[in-house]
């Protein structure tokens, strides 16, 4: 039987306390971070230790600097499993002090449109400002540009999630998505039925529905107009709602039939479609078409009768647009984020991490609503540093109690039976 000899060395592995720079993950604040390994790391000296000064003996009396071989091999053995671990530990540390990136494909139109696109850079923004995220963006001008814009972001394998603004994107990202099966995506306004892609879908039929009610309430003309960007099922979502609201509201308003200018990026054609509805006696418009529908407000501002916004508020931009329909999609966008940016700094974790799948929401969730409503006024006056006018009380009680029960399920809101 044999002994080996230890000579352990007091000060092989001094424990050493470091400061971590500020993580991204928690919004900047600094934190001091001592390594927990510094156990690990006594541990570590003592194995090298024995190692290094350890004599082969014949069978000596056994003392405290005396240990067996088995007791040595299995220390040994603890030592390489430690050492596996802290290589692990300390690549995964190493990686935590990189921004995590975000990529955003807006929809066509680009920044600018104080709408849809304004309103998902946002979301983007926020994570930056609150989380500490990266963020690359582009701004495609025709349908055949996203494709390639999604793969540029993928194949670089940097993004924690690429989100793609726009029901339009769907074909692109379906193959995209295929291609790079581990990267997360998140698409906006259209289901794209794939494992790593989340489908953000709003119930813009609710929100729509209590700029209805505003419209029915304070019209004088008895007759209202919509402007919509294209005519599909998506944008008939916001029309079926808002007529809803209006004949909820009065039953005695009639609702002109809607139209739509084929597109989102000319102000133009919108601005001629609300002259229409003028026209036809409507003193006021609803309008969801993209940057097509500032050219409809600012008919209505030209004309002196009442707007009304969609997406983002609205409100600031002339003193006749009265109340804006919100989808919030700067909340579901940094909703998503958020997921990812939790599945990729801790990849062991279950719960509240990003899942691919259906995500709609709605009142309920304050995924849609109204700008004008108690809990959303002031977010938005103070985001772009205005006062909405006041709106008589009835019509505010009546907004409120339209929100209420949308909420509890006493108002069901129509919707394209594409959605049913």
């Amino acid at each position: 039987m044999y002994f080996y000899f230890l000579k352990f060395q007091d000060k092989f592995c001094p424990r050493k306390s470091l400061k971590a720079s500020p993580s991204p993950l928690y919004g900047g604040v600094e934190v001091n971070k001592t390594y927990t390994i510094a156990v690990v790391g006594i541990l570590i000296g003592l194995v090298i230790g024995a190692a290094i000064v350890w004599v082969v003996k014949p069978l000596p009396p056994p003392g405290p600097e005396w240990v067996s071989k088995t007791d040595f091999d299995n220390l040994q053995s603890d030592y390489n499993k430690v050492n596996a671990n802290l290589t692990a530990t300390l690549a995964e540390l190493a990686a935590l002090k990189k921004p995590i990136k975000v990529g955003l494909v807006l929809a066509t139109g680009g920044l600018g449109d104080k709408s849809f696109n304004d309103i998902s850079y946002a979301g983007v923004l926020r994570a930056k400002n609150e989380i500490g995220i990266k963020f690359d963006y582009v701004e495609p001008r025709a349908i055949a540009e996203y494709e390639g814009y999604q793969r540029d972001f993928a194949k670089t394998g940097e993004y924690a999630i690429i989100i793609c603004i726009g029901f339009d994107q769907a074909d692109a990202l379906n193959k995209t998505a295929g291609e790079y099966p581990k990267q997360n995506f998140a698409i906006v306004d259209m289901v794209v039925s794939q494992p790593n892609v989340a489908s953000l879908l709003f119930k813009a039929n609710e929100g729509s529905f209590l700029v209805g009610v505003i419209g029915g309430m304070m019209t004088q003309a008895k007759k209202v107009g919509f402007v919509g960007g294209m005519d599909i099922p998506l944008i008939r979502d916001f029309f079926l709602g808002y007529q809803a609201g209006v004949r909820w509201a009065n039953p005695n308003v009639t609702v002109l039939e809607p139209v739509f200018v084929g597109g989102w990026a000319d102000p133009t054609k919108g601005k001629e479609l609300a002259v229409s509805l003028i026209g036809l006696g409507a003193d006021a418009i609803y309008v969801a078409a993209g940057k097509s529908g500032l050219g409809a407000l600012e008919a209505a501002h030209e004309n002196n009768i009442t707007g009304f916004g969609v997406d983002a508020c609205q409100c600031y931009l002339h003193p006749e647009i009265k109340a804006s329909m919100t989808k919030r999609v700067d909340v579901a966008v940094f909703e998503m984020i958020m997921a990812a940016v939790l599945a990729k700094a801790f990849p062991n974790l279950k719960t509240g991490v990003f899942a691919g799948g259906i995500y709609e929401k709605g009142v309920k969730d304050k995924w849609t609503g109204c700008c004008r409503l108690s809990d959303e006024q002031q977010l938005w006056e103070t985001t772009f540093n205005f006062t909405h006018q006041s709106l008589p009380a009835n019509v505010l009680t009546k907004l409120q109690e339209a929100r209420d029960k949308i909420v509890t399920g006493d108002i069901k809101v129509p919707r394209p039976p594409e959605f049913t």
